[in-house]
């Protein structure tokens, strides 16, 4: 039976929501509900928080995970990676693919990795484990996570996902699945050999291969990027604590707890 491994990606240094990763969100650190998450969905066999800072060392102790202590060249502050995706030349690294290969070549010898963002605490364990089992059944070289969005769409000011020669309802629209890095997986050794060939004429090592998407909830899709998108997961996260369920009321006087 394949195994998994979960790693959870945490670095300070953040700009639009500094530090976001050390905030207390409804009074706990943030990477606490994707490791809680990822510990109930039973899908890993081991979860791991990745960070060059000792700070998240102690958190991963007392989350009762694994800590894998990155150096600062792999994905850090500083990293010196070059590749054909981005030559970070010891600046801040905006691209998961360095740390990646570090994680996998000496954190962890599963047969795939998940990456589970500590961003997008409203994933769900159930939706975890519906994501890695499809994602082994399948034998997938990669797998990510998508919102589906059904909108009449534009690149470059040609429509891309419509006509316009007449419109249609939008829940006609064959949707656009938008990969929103909430959780992602990739065959280990594939993704290690993708990243040491550095082929500029192949796909990889991010988006190689057999490649899939797996459709989630927009709420879960939900990636703490700005204050207003904090607000709204904050809220809906006291809502879950305290399980107060929305219920919605109509003129006629029925009432619905929603999707």
């Amino acid at each position: 039976m394949a195994t998994v491994a979960a790693m959870i990606p945490v670095l300070l240094g953040s700009t639009r929501v500094p530090d976001k990763n050390i905030l207390l969100v409804d009074g706990r650190v943030l990477c606490s509900y994707s490791i809680e998450a990822s510990k109930e969905s039973r899908a890993f066999s081991e979860v791991y928080l990745n960070s060059e800072d000792g700070v998240f060392e102690d958190i991963a102790k007392q989350e009762g995970v694994k800590f894998h202590r990155r150096p600062p060249e792999f994905g850090g502050r500083q990293c010196q990676q070059k590749t054909k995706s981005r030559d970070c030349a010891g600046n801040r690294c905006v691209t998961n693919e360095h740390y990646l290969y570090h994680f996998m070549t000496t954190g962890t010898d599963a047969d795939y990795v998940c990456q589970v963002n500590a961003t997008s605490p409203l994933l769900k364990p159930e939706t975890i484990q519906a994501f890695v089992d499809t994602m082994v059944s399948g034998e997938y070289d990669c797998f990510f996570a998508t919102e589906e969005v059904r909108a009449e769409s534009f690149y470059e000011e040609k429509p891309v996902t419509h006509s316009c020669k007449f419109k249609r309802p939008s829940n006609e629209i064959e949707p656009i699945q938008v990969v929103c890095w909430s959780i992602a997986g990739w065959k280990r050794e594939s993704y290690i050999a993708s990243y040491e060939r550095d082929d500029i004429n192949e796909d990889g090592p991010v988006f190689m291969s057999k490649c899939g998407v797996f459709p989630i909830d927009e709420r879960e899709a939900l990636d703490i990027d700005t204050w207003p998108t904090l607000d709204v997961i904050e809220k809906y996260l006291v809502a879950r604590r305290t399980n107060k369920q929305r219920s919605w009321k109509y003129i006629d006087g029925r009432t619905t707890q929603g999707g």
